[in-house]
């Protein structure tokens, strides 16, 4: 009797064993393919990003503006954004050479520069030809680009227009965006040092990624699936910035440097450096590497470096910060915030003597 009772109880052991198996399988099975149906689904109801409404696949930027747009309410009733033929966020087209009793200065940067969430003629690059109605401004501003791609640009396009001064504004992250291959989902040049030269190991920039826009701009979805956390753990060498761009990111973005610097002084033209200071630069110091690294390097060179954030610290009072930066977006400057960086940026090449006698020229 004893034998039986201990076999019966094996076996009813294992029958619950098994069954609680088979129950845990299902369910799990039965969160997987919820958790990927709600992918899709979170991936369905995605906008479309603002930026495809005037950006196309460019083989070696990644995306530059589409010539000729014109969006009148692209942020918001009368907000309107329009690029010339030559592709530059500007009302007007540029002849090459600088017009009589004109200075002409170019800005290159990301879409700090370019102007996000505000129209044209409130873009800081903009507003400077209302301070000063000499000038004239081409803004190479593109959202999303790094370091790296404004650069790019200018020396394939700017490059062709003369001008006086060129300024090249970046924030933090445009550092950061250097390192990689790819910004929410759409490839990217990926510049790096070989025998003292840059080379792009990210040429021609690939097209896919413009062809699935729902599916790139979802990525963030796909990452919160469990099996996606999984295979992070299993390989996490195929998720990570390859370090060797990481490490060698300050000595590309001062080789960057260099090379503009050269380009401006065969061009008769004065390169400025501008950091422009983002939300978190107000309470943070997540900025303080780049801005003293550039701060030495650039005075070794003998490069203009005009660092902007401490003027936004001591100039705007924390009440008033947030009026700075766009309400909903909380990101990008707001049309005051254009204004007070025009301004200020204004007063600091006039304190440049350099650069002051080609203003008032």
């Amino acid at each position: 009797m004893i034998n039986i009772s201990l076999h019966q109880t094996k076996k009813i052991i294992k029958i619950v064993s098994i069954n609680l198996i088979l129950i845990v399988a299902i369910l799990s099975l039965v969160e997987g393919l919820s958790s990927i149906l709600l992918m899709f689904y979170r991936i369905s109801k995605i906008q479309p990003n603002p930026a495809h409404l005037y950006a196309q696949y460019d083989e070696l930027l990644g995306w530059v503006n589409i010539p000729n747009v014109d969006i009148p309410n692209m942020y918001g009733e009368g907000i309107y954004f329009r690029t010339n033929s030559q592709s530059f966020r500007n009302n007007e087209d540029f002849t090459i050479n600088i017009p009589p009793n004109k200075v002409r200065i170019i800005c290159s940067g990301d879409s700090f520069t370019m102007g996000w969430g505000v129209s044209n003629h409130q873009t800081w690059c903009q507003l400077l030809t209302s301070i000063n109605q000499r000038l004239q401004t081409i803004n190479m501003g593109q959202g999303g680009y790094g370091v790296d791609q404004a650069y790019l640009w200018y020396k394939r396009d700017g490059t062709k227009f003369e001008h006086n001064i060129q300024i090249f504004a970046f924030i933090t992250n445009d550092f950061v965006r250097m390192q990689i291959a790819s910004f929410v989902g759409h490839g990217k040049p990926l510049l790096y040092l070989e025998n003292g030269e840059l080379v792009n190991h990210n040429f021609p920039v690939p097209r896919p990624s413009f062809l699935f826009k729902k599916i790139t701009r979802g990525s963030r979805h796909i990452q919160k699936l469990s099996l996606f956390f999984i295979l992070q753990k299993l390989f996490p060498q195929n998720f990570k910035p390859n370090n060797k761009y990481v490490v060698q990111t300050p000595a590309i973005a001062m080789k960057i440097f260099e090379d503009l610097a050269a380009i401006n002084q065969e061009k008769n033209s004065k390169l400025v450096v501008v950091y422009l200071p983002s939300r978190s630069d107000y309470y943070k110091n997540d900025s303080n590497f780049w801005r003293q690294y550039l701060q030495v390097e650039l005075q070794k060179r003998n490069i203009i470096y005009i660092d902007l954030i401490p003027e936004f610290r001591d100039k705007i009072p924390n009440e008033q910060r947030g009026k700075a930066f766009l309400g909903g977006d909380k990101w990008h400057y707001s049309v005051s915030g254009n204004k007070f960086i025009a301004n200020i940026l204004y007063g600091k090449l006039l304190s440049l003597p350099e650069v002051a006698v080609i203003l008032q020229q």
